[in-house]
């Protein structure tokens, strides 16, 4: 490659990362700022999780698995329907459905209000107690 054209790409590459830094660093501090919640998620859905890290992506480790998992963003562990139907059981996609139409930051307090009160008994069965929606 001449040296013209390798300049020419390492300046779109520059613009490209400074274009994208600012949502690389939002999805950072979201993660970051709710990895108590996210570890608890990921802590009922695999009981064998032995650390969880959370950065700009979630990473964790499972009892006897050599590699480590890998979440790529808070928005794929919160609409991950495996995860989500272990938490929410046979109602998870009405769950999902309504934190789906939330901006993040109103999505991640609408799941933190409604995860750690999904055992108050208010929250079981179709009363709806709890539903993402409420407030």
């Amino acid at each position: 490659m001449d040296d013209e054209k390798q300049k020419q790409m390492l300046e779109l590459f520059g613009q490209y990362r400074a274009e994208t830094a600012g949502s690389l660093d939002a999805e950072t501090r979201r993660i970051t700022d709710n990895i108590d919640l996210f570890e608890a998620m990921l802590r009922e859905a695999f009981p064998d999780i032995t650390m969880e890290v959370g950065g700009h992506h979630i990473m964790f480790m499972r009892e006897g698995k050599s590699l480590s998992g890998e979440i790529a963003s808070a928005d794929t562990l919160i609409f991950d329907h495996g995860i989500a139907g272990k938490i929410w059981g046979p109602r998870y996609r009405e769950f999902l459905s309504l934190l789906a139409i939330k901006e993040p930051l109103e999505r991640d307090q609408a799941l933190r209000r409604i995860y750690f009160d999904k055992d108050d008994p208010r929250c079981r069965g179709t009363s709806g107690a709890c539903r993402p929606s409420d407030g």
